[in-house]
């Protein structure tokens, strides 16, 4: 397995992966607006990331504006980082949303490359 560590702009990195929008989490009834964080981030309606959580419990539209209200309020965007494996991205959804709503312009990527066979033998 590749694994290659890069500094991005975040408009081309979105744009090379097929990210147009806020991401559209499974299990929430909608995707995310600005309205939605701007409404968060008045309200002080803020999730703190938890690693205790499941993340694959689902979530409303509002608690995931929420999750990323806190990062625009209280994260360090020069500490966060996107993950890709083989072209997509499977962890920092969140980080993105709040680096798109706060007009953040580079992140920090690992891209991840598995070859097939590896990851059936792994599996």
């Amino acid at each position: 397995m590749g694994i290659r560590l890069e500094e991005r702009d975040l408009l081309d990195v979105a744009v090379e992966h097929g990210l147009k929008d806020y991401p559209f989490w499974a299990g929430a009834e909608r995707r995310i607006t600005d309205a939605d964080i701007d409404r968060a981030l008045a309200e002080e309606r803020l999730i703190a990331p938890d690693d205790n959580r499941d993340p694959n419990t689902p979530m409303s539209a509002e608690e995931h504006a929420a999750r990323v209200a806190w990062l625009v309020r209280h994260g360090d965007f020069r500490r966060m980082n996107l993950v890709f494996r083989n072209g997509r991205l499977c962890d920092g959804n969140h980080r993105f949303a709040a680096c798109l709503y706060a007009g953040i312009e580079r992140i920090r990527c690992v891209f991840m490359e598995t070859d097939t066979v590896q990851a059936a033998a792994a599996a």
